[in-house]
């Protein structure tokens, strides 16, 4: 059944303020469902009309007809520890073996999944980006930066971690760069320290259709590590475009900015992808849109998430006009701009 069918004819209700990352996907109709706090449908909010924007499978009508449940929830499972590697003492890498189906749906770039410790409580989960995924193995890769007590227990496992996923709003503004609309783009991507880790999938996604460009900032990492998971390692498999260009540059340079400038206008980016802090969001999104206004912004996800569902509010956003749970909406990357 098709929403469009549904819809009032009064404009004024259709107006969406907002998307979800999971709608239409195997985990549609969820918990917000229950609660009458479903992002995108207008009946599940209460309303006595249809007033969504939506075009896909009606999920008031998954939601009734799949006796008012959720749809294959997100659960609990233990992943075996393949190997790991230390990179310093406070960057580890983790690959797990998760199976070939849960490998495949986490390689949409933007993907991540809340893991702790096998013994430890539900509040000790962790969101992980996924790194690199090796899906005729069934593994994935994960690299953690030992900050405080949820990543010093999550490092002291050596044999199995208790992970939940996929979810996918790792990233927003990354659905105008992926799949068939990344063919023959220029991609920028700009990472910072740990945010490389995501950057890593990115150009193992799309490197094979888009020409790629990096500028790393190692602080707190080690180029060890990029020339694992950037750089092709002799007789590993390429996880990149040949012709992409890494450059280092530390983002607290004030020259950088005059560099990057330089850099976008002679390559005349499609798209930048700023895998930073909210500072670095804020400035170099600023500086992106000046310099490549009709370029598409993809920034990573730095809001608190917790439970990854849209239920405890850890990462909600008061917009003025209501609350925007950043771990369930789909945002483009100069909306974020505004909330940094």
């Amino acid at each position: 059944m098709n929403c469009d069918i549904m819809k009032e004819a009064d404009n004024t209700t259709n107006q969406r303020s907002m998307d979800c990352i999971d709608v239409g996907s195997e985990n549609c109709p969820c918990y917000l469902a229950l609660t009458g706090d479903c992002l995108i449908c207008s009946r599940l909010q209460g309303k006595d009309y249809c007033g969504c924007n939506w075009a896909g499978v009606c999920v008031y009508n998954e939601f009734i007809q799949g006796n008012k449940k959720v749809n294959n929830p997100r659960k609990d499972f233990e992943a075996k520890i393949v190997r790991r590697k230390i990179y310093n003492e406070n960057l580890i890498v983790y690959v797990l073996d998760v199976g070939k189906g849960f490998a495949m749906k986490v390689e949409r770039p933007g993907s991540y999944l809340l893991a702790r410790a096998k013994g430890a409580e539900s509040f000790y989960d962790i969101p992980l980006s996924i790194m690199k995924t090796d899906v005729e193995q069934g593994h994935i890769y994960l690299a953690i930066k030992v900050i405080s007590s949820k990543t010093k227990t999550l490092i002291g496992e050596n044999d199995t971690l208790l992970i939940r996923g996929p979810y996918r709003s790792g990233i927003h503004g990354i659905s105008a760069i992926v799949g068939n609309k990344a063919k023959d783009q220029k991609v920028l991507i700009i990472g910072k320290g740990i945010g490389i880790a995501p950057g890593a999938l990115i150009s193992q996604s799309i490197g094979t259709r888009a020409s790629i460009d990096m500028v790393i900032d190692t602080e707190k990492i080690c180029k060890e590590f990029i020339k694992d998971f950037i750089y092709p390692a002799q007789g590993t498999e390429r996880v990149h475009n040949e012709d992409t260009e890494i450059q280092y540059m530390s983002l607290n340079n004030k020259e950088t900015n005059n560099k990057l400038e330089t850099l976008m206008q002679n390559k005349n980016y499609d798209s930048v992808i700023l895998l930073v802090s909210d500072y670095y969001i804020g400035n170099l999104g600023s500086l992106v849109k000046m310099v490549l206004p009709k370029a598409n912004l993809a920034v990573s996800n730095n809001f608190r998430i917790c439970c990854g569902e849209g239920l405890c509010g850890s990462c909600s956003v008061d917009t003025g006009s209501g609350s925007i749970k950043m771990c369930k909406c789909r945002l483009k990357g100069e909306e974020l701009l505004n909330s940094q």
